[in-house]
């Protein structure tokens, strides 16, 4: 064991040394016999090592390298046996080349290829990969002092087939162009509310596109009426939304702001969800369904939830109905749940000049046949059903009708045909033919309670609703309602009913 390890620690060293050498020798195989000398040269230097560090001699422990013990005779022995060895696996087969190999040289990739067929040369227009271009629209208003100018933009992207596909749509921008000596308004600040101010221009573009319609399609008489009609009714919700939300937000404490925070962060991710979960694409939806923003429609949300929970709280409580009330309502509509009957009264007329039909009729009545089928042969619209009336708790007397004919028909019996009546030239048989009692509803009845108390509710809601807003409106608004709402009016019909 000392003499293999005396001898494989020299060949190491040397093996070591003359590796480059090898590697030059045959650069085909340089690689692979570099990893396999180094595994074999590694493998045999730690025997070497650890049979020779136990029994060191005197003389190697004074040596600084193992290999000067030796001779220069057996060092050049090993020298030659490591190039023999290089050499043999240098110039032998590789293992790990396949059979199917091709050589291949420079000149391979010079070769021209054969000619390609027009089909087969795959080509993507230019235009898909251009930038999105912008597509812009005017449209011109004529107004009395100059005219007003919308342009509509939009950013269009060129599809491979050619065609254009609007992925989105500015905001309009607007240019006025006043005549020379005309006079155009450029806003009106019409009154204060709860310390805002209320300018037109604001106002009008929630019923712009009404008014426009109604001066299209009516006079000019019937469209000044219509738009005084519609700014009056929209400023009176546009006063109650902003005292209420006014109203809500001072109302509100810190924990209740995070909270709405909180819910409007749920509505926008529910809202972008609905719309496949694209922000962009949701918010281009609400622009063309509603004409706003995404900003703009949680912001009407938030305005809504604040308005419901401060009238629940504040006209909510003052609803209550009770038992008296109910009973009160029910004798007021008694006439409604316990109705009176309803009578159908049949008619036949034949004049005396139709002297066939008339002793035909007559025989027919005399031998008992239905006074329907009488009154069919005698030519009666919907097979003599003349009338339809409630019959009054006196009866038959108390009917609306001549007293030569409620006689008659309190003489005869329900289905039976009365005695003739004559008037003018004209002979008439009537008939009661039916009486529908409609059963009476009592008080008791569950859901006739329902609808007693949710109408009384409902009216008491409006009712307190009326005081409430009227309390806000005498605290917060500074000016006149009436004279505020005839302003509007005013400038709705100058800027949108055209002069004679």
């Amino acid at each position: 064991m000392r003499v293999t390890a005396r001898l494989l620690t020299p060949l190491t060293v040397n093996l070591l040394q003359l590796f480059p050498f090898g590697f030059r020798l045959c650069f085909p195989v340089a690689i692979d016999m570099q990893f396999r000398l180094g595994g074999w040269i590694a493998h045999a230097e730690s025997i070497g090592r650890l049979a020779l560090r136990p029994r060191y001699s005197p003389v190697v422990a004074r040596t600084s390298r193992p290999s000067e013990v030796y001779s220069p005779s057996l060092r050049a022995f090993f020298v030659l046996l490591a190039v023999a060895v290089i050499a043999a696996g240098g110039c032998r087969k590789l293992v790990d080349r396949p059979e199917t190999a091709i050589q291949v040289g420079a000149s391979d990739f010079n070769t021209k290829a054969g000619a390609v067929t027009p089909s087969d040369v795959v080509q993507v227009p230019p235009s898909v990969f251009a930038s999105p271009s912008v597509r812009s629209s005017s449209e011109v208003k004529q107004e009395s002092g100059g005219e007003e100018v919308v342009t509509q933009r939009s950013v269009v992207e060129t599809e491979a087939d050619g065609t254009e596909k609007a992925v989105a749509t500015l905001a309009p921008t607007e240019d006025i162009r006043v005549k020379p000596g005309g006079r155009w308004t450029v806003d009106s600040l019409v009154g204060q509310i709860n310390g805002r101010p209320v300018y037109a221009s604001k106002f009008m573009q929630s019923i712009e596109d009404r008014i426009l319609r109604i001066v299209a399609e009516n006079p000019r008489a019937a469209a000044q009426r219509m738009i005084a009609q519609l700014v009056a009714e929209r400023f009176e919700q546009y006063i109650n939304n902003e005292l209420i939300i006014a109203e809500a937000e001072g109302m509100l404490t810190p924990e209740m702001r995070e909270g709405i925070f909180a819910w409007l962060q749920s509505v926008q991710e529910q809202t972008v969800s609905g719309y496949g979960g694209n922000r962009t694409e949701a918010t281009q939806s609400l622009q063309d369904q509603f004409g706003m923003t995404m900003d703009q429609y949680l912001q009407e949300r938030r305005d809504e939830a604040l308005a419901q929970n401060l009238l629940s709280r504040r006209v909510k409580p003052r609803t209550i109905v009770s038992w008296r009330d109910v009973e009160r309502q029910y004798s007021i509509l008694e006439k409604e749940f316990d109705p009176s009957p309803i009578v159908t009264i049949g008619r036949i007329r034949v004049t005396e000049s139709e002297t066939a039909m008339l002793e035909d009729v007559r025989a027919r009545l005399a031998r008992g046949e239905a006074f329907v089928d009488v009154a069919k042969v005698a030519g009666m619209e919907r097979d003599g059903v003349w009338r339809q009336d409630k019959l009054p708790p006196s009866g038959i007397a108390g009917l609306d009708l001549a007293e030569d004919i409620r006689k008659a028909l309190a003489a005869a019996e329900q289905g039976k045909p009365t005695t003739e009546v004559k008037r003018g030239t004209s002979v008439y048989w009537f008939c009661l033919l039916s009486e529908e009692i409609i059963e009476a509803r009592p008080i008791f009845d569950p859901i006739l309670q329902r609808r007693i108390r949710g109408g009384l509710q409902e009216q008491r809601a409006r009712y307190e609703q009326f005081r409430y807003l009227a309390s806000l409106r005498d605290r917060w608004v500074t000016n006149d309602i009436d004279q505020m709402t005839r302003r509007l009016t005013d400038i709705a019909l100058a800027r949108y009913l055209p002069r004679e």
